[in-house]
């Protein structure tokens, strides 16, 4: 004799199979955690303007900005990482014109002292939290004295939100 059963508009065949399958359909009815989602809602280049060989200062006037929105997920915070660009070391990046190239570095805060990277190195990340839009500000610095050709320099990072 075999007996149905309706729930939720599924039907179940009472049996060993049955029973199985009436445990998954509780157990996904259970609520589940939103996916992590997270979006570079805009992103504000880090320019030093023009670049003076004779300076004795660093040329600290770098910054830029990145601002993300996250939503969702099971934890409240998210590491924001920044890759190294062309030079692949986070001690001192580089930014190149041609095959010339001038050292740079990325900071987390206007005191230029914590180079922002991925954790490594000597480097640490940026935090931001789920549910949240956060504008993350990037403080760049080229160290003094370095004899370069002029040119325009450029160097692409990528960010990463880790969650």
């Amino acid at each position: 004799m075999t007996e149905w059963t309706r729930l939720f508009g599924i039907d179940l065949r009472r049996t060993q199979c049955g029973a199985m399958a009436a445990v998954l359909l509780i157990a996904m009815w259970q609520p589940l955690p939103a996916l992590a989602s997270c979006s570079f809602r805009s992103v504000t280049d880090v320019g030093f303007g023009t670049y003076n060989v004779f300076d004795t200062l660093p040329n600290a006037s770098g910054v830029g900005s990145i601002t993300i929105k996250c939503q969702g997920g099971g934890g409240n915070a998210y590491d924001v990482t920044l890759s190294t660009g062309q030079s692949y070391s986070y001690a001192s990046r580089s930014m190149k014109s041609g095959a010339n190239a001038l050292s740079y570095n990325i900071y987390t805060s206007a005191t230029r002292s914590i180079v922002w990277g991925d954790g490594t190195g000597g480097s640490s990340t940026q935090t931001v939290y789920k549910n949240s839009t956060a504008t993350l500000s990037l403080f760049g610095q080229i160290p003094a004295g370095q004899d370069v050709a002029n040119g325009t320099y450029t160097d692409d990072l990528i960010a990463t939100v880790n969650f």
